[in-house]
């Protein structure tokens, strides 16, 4: 006799898969615009940003397996890219805050400028 539901063990992998996807594409496409405001190869700024993307969103949603945790995961991240963008930056030349503030004002999203600026 089964016990429980037999997805309940690989429910998280699908999330993980999609969360990686996600990741990796808002990544590389905050990347791309950051890399390509900041006078770097744009390919450069895809591929280091969309690969930080990809790896945490995947191992964060496949480690939590519930949605709700997986939000407050991302939340989480941003906070810790936040506090660490100079180190980020040092390392890759990126800033991962800038980036996104780009990328956003791209879209036609008012944001005020960032604390600090």
């Amino acid at each position: 006799m089964q016990r429980g539901s037999p997805m309940a063990y690989n429910s998280g992998v699908q999330v993980a898969g999609l969360a990686g996807i996600v990741g990796g594409g808002l990544g590389a496409y905050f990347g791309y615009n950051y890399a390509i405001a900041e006078g770097m190869p744009p390919l450069q700024g895809a591929l280091i940003l969309g690969a930080v993307g990809m790896v945490a969103f995947s191992a964060g949603a496949f480690v939590l397996k519930s949605v709700m945790q997986f939000v407050v995961y991302v939340i989480m991240l941003g906070l810790i890219v936040y506090i660490f963008r100079d180190p980020i930056e040092g390392l890759t030349g990126i800033n991962p805050v800038d980036a996104v503030y780009n990328t956003l004002a791209g879209w036609g999203i008012p944001l005020p400028p960032p604390p600090g600026d």
